[in-house]
């Protein structure tokens, strides 16, 4: 048995040291002391990157020189357009409709005569006024030659001439009346559509047409309660209307004397000039109402204000290194807000990679162009 193990043994030790001059004479050895070699280079270099790394490790952001400039402090809210002047013409007599005199859609002056009624019987019944106005007229006069000469009495006398005048305010009232068979505008604007036709027969209060006056427009808003008291008649405005680029200007000439109760806000009326008549009644307007002008004020992008627990903080690059500073805000707007404190003019604000900085990360600010 211990002869077989022996055999055994001495069978593998024979295969093991072929094996080894087989993987020599391929060269096995020589590779393995290549790789050891390029692994001591390697190890040498160490310091070398390192040190190179160290240099490019500075983290590529944008910066901005602080500028105080000049910002106003506004509010945006939701309005509506109205018409300066508005309101649905109608007859305040009874009458048949004889004569249209517009064209809807015109533009018509104050005084324009819009409807003709019939007026048939009032110019006969004026017609009879005038026959015997003229006819007392004559006797008055009669009676005061004779009268002159003491052929009547005063008293008589005083009776004609009152005739004479009580068919003059006859007359008057006839022709009062005939005024009104004619439905002038009461204002100038543009006309709408027409409600009747020749012919139509109008009560009192029976709507002809719509008569607007555009030119100015005005616009109402309301702003939240806790900016009344810096808002009120001759306030600058400016507003936009849905699907036009244009900024219109107005200015405000009237506003509500309480506060509304249920929403808390305090409601505005401004008057912007139309003179083409562009801004239609009944628009959506998003109005901004400048409150206070800052002369010299710091603003900076939103995106460049980090929140903390207590405050909030920015990043200045200094020396070629991210620094915090604690700053104090103020207005927001769309994009910047207002610094108050902590930063000052000529600083260079941090405006990208915010969040990967450090205390003290060396930062390579990029030109503009990159």
């Amino acid at each position: 048995m211990k002869k077989r193990s022996t055999r055994i043994l001495s069978f593998l030790g024979i295969l093991l040291v072929i094996a080894v001059i087989a993987l020599y004479r391929l060269g096995y050895f020589s590779e393995s002391e290549k790789k050891m070699s390029m692994a001591d280079d390697t190890a040498d270099a160490k310091p070398v990157a390192v040190a190179n790394s160290s240099a490019s490790n500075a983290l590529p952001v944008r910066a901005m020189v602080i500028e105080p400039t000049s910002v106003i402090e506004f509010i945006s809210v939701n309005g509506s357009t109205q018409p300066d002047e508005e309101v649905t013409v109608s007859s305040e007599v009874p009458g048949k409709v004889m004569k249209i005199l517009f064209k809807e859609g015109s533009r018509v002056g104050k005084g324009a005569s819009l409807i003709q009624l019939d007026d048939t019987e009032l110019q006969a019944q004026r017609q009879r006024l005038v026959v015997q106005q003229n006819l007392n007229e004559k006797i008055s006069e009669r009676l005061q030659a004779l009268y002159e000469k003491e052929g009547v009495s005063l008293q008589e006398y005083e009776v004609a001439k009152a005739e004479v005048e009580k068919v003059k305010a006859e007359i008057a009232l006839v022709d009062a009346q005939l005024d009104k068979r004619i439905i002038r505008a009461p204002f100038s604007g543009v006309l709408g559509l027409r409600m009747v036709s020749e012919g139509s027969y109008l009560s009192p209060g029976t709507a002809i047409v719509n008569l607007v006056n555009i030119n100015p427009i005005e616009i109402e808003f309301s702003v939240p309660e806790k900016y009344s008291r810096m808002v009120g008649a001759g306030t600058e405005v400016t507003f936009k209307l849905d699907g036009r680029n244009e900024t219109y200007t107005a200015r405000v000439i009237a506003t509500e004397p309480v506060i509304d109760a249920d929403t808390r806000t305090f409601r505005l009326k401004a008057s912007a000039p139309n003179p083409n008549g562009s801004i239609l009644p009944g628009a959506f307007a998003n109005v901004t109402v400048n409150l206070k002008e800052f002369s010299s004020s710091i603003m900076i992008p939103t995106e460049a204000v980090i929140p903390e627990l207590g405050g909030k903080k920015v990043f200045v690059a200094r020396n070629g290194t991210a620094q915090p500073v604690e700053v104090e805000t103020g207005i927001r707007q769309e994009a910047n807000i207002q610094v108050l404190s902590g930063l000052s003019e000529g600083d260079t604000l941090i405006t990208s990679g915010i969040l990967q900085l450090r205390t003290g990360s060396p930062v390579d600010i990029l030109l503009p162009t990159d």
